[in-house]
């Protein structure tokens, strides 16, 4: 499904996450922006919530099974927490909810992982912004320097979960070879940016696909 390998997904979202304290904020920030999401479609249109759910496992599983079947775990136990609180709250406190819900989960996200504890990404051999990953809109799929298809934006745009989900296997010593992959990846991805380069290179990316499909 994704033209680009799930490595390197991870390899450039990780760049812009390395710090450990933001890591940690992520895991558990995270999984309230798509709570949150959850929330306001159970408050308005339940019967698409579980289209919901199974859309985003099925979605982060053609691009990483291991990854998105952990993933997928978790957005259960959300989607059943989303349900038990619809029948406890009406419309109107619901939505309440998850606008708090967002809002301190985005601001723990940007004010305290990114601009407190994550280190500025060299671009050009200068410190770049911090929120340089959107401001280029890499979340979007733009400006990576190779062909992207429909899916790889999608993948990128909703790769934290993705992400978050193989860091918590990686602390627990599983899938070593992704781990070592990624880490390898994101040196590279850092060292074009440092040189001003976009953060792949449509030969380096068809060279390397070569080799694998020969292996």
């Amino acid at each position: 499904m994704n033209h680009l390998p799930i490595e390197k997904h991870l390899a450039l979202y990780t760049t812009f996450h390395q710090d450990g304290r933001n890591q940690l904020v992520h895991q558990l920030a995270s999984p309230f922006v798509y709570f949150s999401a959850l929330l306001v479609v159970q408050a308005l249109v339940p019967p698409l919530v579980l289209p919901l759910l199974v859309g985003s496992i099925v979605m982060l599983s053609l691009a990483d099974l291991k990854g998105g079947l952990a993933a997928g775990a978790a957005y259960v136990v959300e989607t059943l927490a989303a349900v038990w609180l619809s029948r406890h709250f009406s419309t109107l406190p619901l939505l309440l909810i998850a606008a708090v819900v967002q809002g301190a989960a985005w601001a723990s996200l940007i004010f305290i992982g990114h601009m407190r504890y994550e280190p500025s990404v060299d671009v050009d051999g200068q410190p770049a912004s911090k929120g340089l990953y959107f401001e280029r809109r890499y979340n979007r799929g733009e400006g990576f320097g190779v062909r992207l298809n429909l899916f790889d934006r999608v993948l990128q745009f909703s790769i934290a979960p993705l992400a978050h989900a193989n860091e918590l296997l990686f602390a627990f010593g599983l899938r070593r070879d992704l781990e070592q992959r990624v880490v390898e990846e994101r040196a590279k991805v850092i060292a074009r940016l440092r040189a001003g380069q976009t953060p792949f290179a449509e030969e380096v990316v068809r060279a390397e696909w070569t080799a694998v499909r020969a292996a």
